[in-house]
């Protein structure tokens, strides 16, 4: 029976395409939505991972939710240099620094019009070189109208270093500053994701940041040589007391990772509705596809019965001929999903400045893929299947005998 249906198959290969065809395009929906997330997971992790990678620990304060207008608004109390004086004097702290950094800088395009971000628009006081940022051309701000952008702003705005570049704050409408530098990031990246960040003078981002000088929104903590991150942060905790949030750099890239792939399982549900709906089509397209393939087989089947085939046998025939198809497509399925998902992860990282984590196998598309487009085709053969070795011609074809002549 195996030969036979094998012999059957290769004898018609455009029904054996058209067959797949159906279980090709469920399955591709299904994969590409699932490497496309996983791709864009491992690529922020790999962001966030960089971000914090030179960070120690980092202290914030934590949010007051307060009902306004009928909704909850979220605020961060400062931080100030009594803080920072404060945690520098705990055991194991090597050095502690204010800093201020955070969304809420938006930069005009020479054009007059708002320059486009992939991921935030931030402001923040100029800390000098370090491992994370470098001047690639002019210096630091040493006047209060002065500012560094990032290159990414200056590629984007089409800046170079001695521009004016109008800069809204949170809390200055517009104002006028000079560029005095340009900066990247380690690795010689014009941004991290495809955001734009203005630094200015300490005093000038207090007052347009945060709109009080003296203040800070977070505090940059190295540790003592020999001293784990985690001993510091507790120790630290233990300081400041409640109402501050201290954490390694571990710790942020562990919880900025959660928070995005939560957004994107999000928006693996909205793609996987596509694959649903595309699995209902293909459901009813193979359902169809096996009721006329049996339909056109009915003779060949009446033969085998006539041979001597039994009814489960001739079932057993249908439901290879299924198998080999449901593996056949769900093959080449998650081959095109795969490529589909992985193509659209690396425009999305092109557009917005990343470099993209690279084609990843994920074990769960992997798995669901095939497990789809077998089971489904399986199933939707199963009917045909047993209407093809019960019915009435089938048997008749299998029992008629040749007229004798007289």
């Amino acid at each position: 029976m195996l030969r036979a249906t094998l012999k059957s198959l290769l004898a018609r290969k455009l029904r054996l395409i058209l067959s797949a065809l159906a279980v090709v395009l469920s399955v591709m929906f299904i994969a590409s939505s699932l490497v496309l997330t996983d791709t864009l997971g491992r690529t922020f992790d790999n962001i966030f991972a960089d971000i914090y990678t030179n960070t120690d620990v980092q202290v914030t304060t934590k949010a007051d939710v307060e009902a306004q207008g009928g909704g909850p608004a979220q605020s961060l109390k400062p931080l100030t240099a009594s803080d920072v004086d404060k945690v520098a004097k705990v055991d194991g702290v090597k050095s502690a620094k204010g800093q201020v950094f955070l969304t809420g800088a938006r930069a005009v395009g020479k054009n007059g019009k708002i320059v486009a971000s992939g991921s935030g628009q931030f402001g923040g006081n100029w800390g000098g070189e370090d491992e994370l940022t470098k001047l690639i051309a002019g210096k630091g701000p040493s006047a209060d109208d002065e500012v560094v952008i990032n290159n990414g702003l200056a590629l984007t705005g089409k800046f170079a270093v001695g521009d004016p570049i109008d800069v809204i704050t949170r809390t200055q409408p517009r104002k006028t500053f000079k560029i005095s530098g340009i900066m990247q990031y380690s690795g010689g990246r014009d941004s991290m994701a495809g955001e734009t960040a203005v630094l200015f003078t300490e005093s000038t981002a207090q007052e347009l940041m945060l709109g009080e000088k003296g203040a800070f929104n977070l505090i940059d903590v190295k540790s003592d040589s020999g001293v784990s991150d985690a001993k510091v942060r507790d120790n630290v905790k233990a300081a400041l007391g409640d109402g501050f949030v201290v954490q390694t750099g571990e710790d942020l890239s562990e919880e900025s990772s959660k928070a995005l792939r939560g957004l994107l399982d999000y928006v693996n549900y909205f793609l996987l509705g596509f694959g649903t709906i595309a699995l209902l089509v293909g459901i009813f397209l193979i359902l169809n596809t096996f009721s006329i393939i049996v339909s056109q087989r009915t003779q060949e089947l009446a033969l085998l019965r006539a041979m001597g085939a039994g009814r489960g046998q001739v079932i057993q025939s249908v439901l290879i001929e299924a198998l080999i198809i449901g593996v056949a497509g769900s093959l080449l399925g998650f081959l095109v999903g795969l490529g589909l998902g992985s193509a659209g992860a690396a425009f999305f990282a092109s557009a917005a400045d990343m470099d993209s984590a690279g084609v990843g196998f994920p074990l769960t598309a992997i798995i669901v893929s095939f497990t789809v487009g077998i089971l489904v085709t399986m199933i939707s053969a199963v009917v045909p299947a047993i209407k093809a070795a019960g019915s009435r011609r089938s048997r008749r074809c299998g029992t008629r005998r040749r007229p004798t002549g007289r």
